[in-house]
């Protein structure tokens, strides 16, 4: 079994300083392109959004399907032989939409992972709100199939659905922290819960049991 407790999920700090960009042109900014699955002939604009003006080396959009990172980040990964990722090319504008002179680029994760596996999951009593109720504990992959990339996304579950879960090992995580890169959060695969009502989440028989005592024991 993989240790979960070494795989992050990649998130953003919805912090309010960082500059944030939008793409413009929805084409551009389409979930396949961050995947691997579309290529892309041309550059990219990111134009300011929201947030200050401040550059930090890592850019979330409005879009919310791209992630846009600076020459250092891209220089870090390829010195510390970080797998799982190439680029795509990228311009930064201002909410004028002037040119700034800084090299980013996109970032698409080619490393692959399992479906995320509902089943595999504990229950546990967690909170939303003032309301306290059953969760998922942990994210598991199908199969426990991880292609032992660095970054990582999952594959399409038996439907052909894809999401939009970003992942990596710790050291990647190791790797950021060190270098003080900013604008980014990770959040350990075990420490994650998900609301079973509020994602209309199908329970196994061992977990409605589990929740059943977990419920009976309040």
């Amino acid at each position: 079994m993989l240790n979960y407790d070494k795989i992050f999920l990649i998130r953003d700090s919805f912090s309010d300083r960082p500059f944030r960009g939008v793409i413009e042109n929805l084409n551009l900014a389409e979930p396949e392109i961050t995947r691997g699955e579309k290529a892309l002939k041309e550059i990219v604009p990111v134009k300011h959004s929201m947030g200050g003006k401040t550059l930090y080396d890592i850019i979330w959009t409005t879009n919310s399907f791209p992630l846009i990172v600076s020459e250092k980040v891209i220089k870090l990964f390829i010195s510390n032989s970080i797998s799982g990722w190439k680029t795509y090319d990228v311009e930064i504008h201002t909410k004028k939409n002037e040119l700034i002179d800084q090299k980013y680029y996109g970032l698409i994760i080619t490393g692959r992972c399992g479906f995320r596996d509902y089943s595999t999951s504990s229950i546990v009593m967690d909170t939303i709100g003032i309301t306290t109720e059953p969760h998922l504990s942990g994210i598991y992959f199908k199969d426990d199939f991880w292609d032992g990339s660095d970054l990582f996304m999952c594959n399409p579950d038996e439907m052909g659905q894809t999401n939009m879960f970003r992942f990596c090992n710790e050291k990647v995580v190791q790797l950021m922290k060190k270098e003080k890169i900013k604008n980014i959060e990770f959040e350990r695969l075990t420490d994650i819960t998900m609301s079973i009502d509020l994602y209309n989440i199908e329970l196994t028989e061992n977990q409605l049991m589990e929740m059943k005592k977990l419920k009976a024991s309040r």
